[in-house]
């Protein structure tokens, strides 16, 4: 995702999609550190993909 390609309400989503990342983490105990860059794609999909759903 190319953040200069990104509208404003896309924007907002991805912000909300990290968030839940960070709150799905927490909930987990755990932390970024201990994901994969692909680990953690597919939770930022997953979690976009529910953010979207929801508007």
């Amino acid at each position: 995702m190319q953040l200069q390609q990104l509208s404003t309400t896309e924007l907002d989503f991805a912000i909300a999609a990290l968030g839940e990342c960070y709150r799905r983490l927490d909930a987990a105990e755990m932390t970024a550190k201990e994901l994969s860059q692909e680990g953690f794609a597919l939770m930022f999909k997953s979690a976009y993909e529910d953010i979207t759903k929801q508007h």
